[in-house]
C-alpha cells in the first residue's frame, strides 16, 4: 500500500518565506552558515532562470514539511515524499517575488513550465545542455540530496534569498549607471542589432517586434498590443498573428514574425486568418534568420492579393525597428529595455533569452561618446 503523499501547506510557506526574505532583507543579521553555501551561491548567482526557481521552491518545501522530498519536481513522481513543486513555485515563490524581491530570481511567471523543471525529479541523468547548464545540475541535486531537516533547508532558504539580492543589486547598479547614460535611439539599435544576431527559436525576433510595437502604441489611446508565446498553437487560442493589435478591443493589425524558413504555404494560411478577422493587410516582420522557400515575395505578395484580397507586407527586422522609433521621439533606452524584459517575461522565453539579453546588456556598457 503506498504512502499518502506529503502536503506543503501554501500559507505555511507564504509565512516562512516572508521570514526569510526580512532576515535576508536585514543586513545587520547574520544568517545561519550552511555547508552548501558556496554551491547555493552558484545556483543564484548563475545563469540558468530555472534552476533558481527549482532550489529556492525545494528549500522553501522542504522548511515547511520535512516530509517532502526536496528532489521532486512533480507530485506524480515516483519517489517517496513526492509533492506537488510547480504549485508551491508559482502560487507562492512567484507572487512573493514579485511583491518584496523586485524579481530579483528573473522574473518568470511560470518558470515550471521551462524544460528543466518538467523532469519528474531532479537528477543527474535530465537532459540539459553540457557545459554549465550539467554543472549546475549536478551542484543542485548535491544540495538538494543532502539537505535533511526543515531547520536544515530554513538556513538555506534564508542564504539563497540573500545571495538573490546581491544579485538583484548588482544587476541593479549596472543597469543604472548604464541607463542614466544611454537614453537615446542610437544605444536602442545598437542594442537591437546586437540582440538579432542570435534566434533562439524564434523568440529573439519576437520579443522584439512586440516591444516596439507596444512603445508605439501606447503613445495613444485605446490600443492594446497582445504578443502570443512563440511557437503556441494558433487553433488553441485566439491569436490570429504572433502578435495582434487592437484598437478598442477590436483587432486592428496583425503581425507575424520569422526568423527561419518559411513557405508560401505559412504566408497563405496566415493571410486566411487575417482575412478571416476582417483585416486588409498582415505584416510579416523578418529576423535575421528569416528564408523563403519559393520564387519570390513579391509574387506571392500578388498571388495572396488575387485569391485573398489581402495586402502582405514584408520588412526585415531591424529596416522595421528603425523606423518604429523614429514614430518615437521621447522613447529612451531605459524604457526600452524595461519593455524588452517585461515583453520577455510576459510570453515565457527560453531561459537563454534573458541570458542572451544580458549579455548583450553588458557589451554596449560604454556611453556614447
Amino acid at each position: 500500500m503506498s504512502l499518502p503523499k506529503p502536503i506543503v501547506d501554501h500559507k505555511v510557506a507564504e509565512q516562512l518565506l516572508r521570514q526569510a526574505i526580512m532576515l535576508a532583507q536585514d543586513e545587520s543579521s547574520q544568517l545561519l552558515a550552511t555547508e552548501w553555501d558556496a554551491q547555493i551561491r552558484t545556483i543564484i548567482k548563475g545563469k540558468h532562470l530555472t534552476f533558481r526557481y527549482i532550489l529556492i521552491t525545494a528549500l522553501l518545501g522542504k522548511a515547511t514539511n520535512p516530509n517532502i522530498n526536496a528532489l521532486a519536481l512533480q507530485a506524480g513522481a515516483d519517489i517517496e515524499g513526492a509533492y506537488d513543486a510547480r504549485s508551491l513555485c508559482h502560487k507562492v515563490l512567484v507572487p512573493l517575488e514579485r511583491q518584496m524581491l523586485n524579481r530579483s530570481l528573473g522574473g518568470s511567471n511560470e518558470p515550471f513550465l521551462n524544460k528543466p523543471a518538467r523532469f519528474p525529479t531532479i537528477s543527474p541523468s535530465n537532459a540539459v545542455r553540457a557545459g554549465k547548464d550539467r554543472e549546475l545540475l549536478l551542484i543542485l541535486h548535491k544540495v538538494l540530496s543532502e539537505i535533511e531537516t526543515s531547520e536544515q533547508a530554513f538556513a538555506g532558504l534564508c542564504i539563497a534569498v540573500r545571495y538573490a539580492i546581491e544579485r538583484q543589486t548588482t544587476r541593479s547598479e549596472l543597469f543604472s549607471e548604464v541607463l542614466a547614460s544611454a537614453d537615446s535611439h542610437l544605444k536602442i539599435l545598437e542594442f537591437v542589432e546586437a540582440f538579432v544576431t542570435k534566434s533562439i527559436e524564434g523568440q529573439v525576433a519576437a520579443i522584439l517586434t512586440g516591444t516596439i510595437l507596444s512603445l508605439y502604441f501606447e503613445q495613444f489611446e485605446s490600443f492594446e498590443v497582445i504578443v502570443h508565446p512563440v511557437n503556441q498553437s494558433g487553433a488553441s487560442s485566439n491569436e490570429v498573428a504572433d502578435i495582434d493589435i487592437k484598437k478598442n478591443g477590436k483587432l486592428f493589425v496583425a503581425v507575424e514574425v520569422k526568423d527561419k524558413q518559411f513557405s508560401e504555404q505559412d504566408i497563405d494560411h496566415a493571410a486566411f486568418k487575417a482575412s478571416q478577422y476582417g483585416l486588409k493587410s498582415i505584416t510579416f516582420i523578418m529576423g535575421t534568420r528569416a528564408t523563403y522557400i519559393g520564387s519570390s515575395l513579391e509574387q506571392v505578395s500578388r498571388t495572396v492579393m488575387v485569391t485573398q484580397n489581402i495586402n502582405v507586407i514584408f520588412i526585415d527586422i531591424v529596416s522595421f525597428i528603425k523606423s518604429i522609433i523614429a514614430l518615437c521621439p521621447e522613447l529612451s533606452f531605459s524604457r526600452f529595455f524595461e519593455k524588452l524584459q517585461d515583453c520577455a517575461t510576459s510570453v515565457r522565453v527560453k531561459d537563454e533569452v534573458f541570458e542572451h539579453i544580458n549579455h548583450v546588456f553588458q557589451t554596449i556598457q560604454a556611453p556614447l561618446k
